[in-house]
């Protein structure tokens, strides 16, 4: 009967230390999940950050303007070259 108890007492500490450990692995996957969760959060923040600021760029009035501060203009004939290749 000796022998039995030490071993269902070795087995209760197995099973107690094997707890612990898969409580500690469980805390540890939560916090990388909440870790995830605000970094997608900041990633959203900043894709629509950026979509804003790409339609305002993109604004044919906002374009023309700095075309007009930088005195650029379209391209006509006689700024156009044929290059015959051979």
């Amino acid at each position: 009967m000796n022998k039995l108890n030490v071993l269902l007492l070795v087995l209760a500490l197995l099973s107690g230390l094997a707890v612990v450990t898969v409580q500690d692995q469980s805390r540890q996957y939560y916090i990388s999940l909440d870790k995830a969760e605000k970094q997608e959060i900041q990633l959203e923040h900043d894709y629509a950050r950026l979509k804003l600021e790409q339609a305002k760029l993109s604004n044919h009035k906002l374009i023309r303007q700095a075309a007009e501060r930088q005195q650029l203009h379209p391209p006509g004939a006689s700024d156009t070259r044929m290059i015959e290749t051979q």
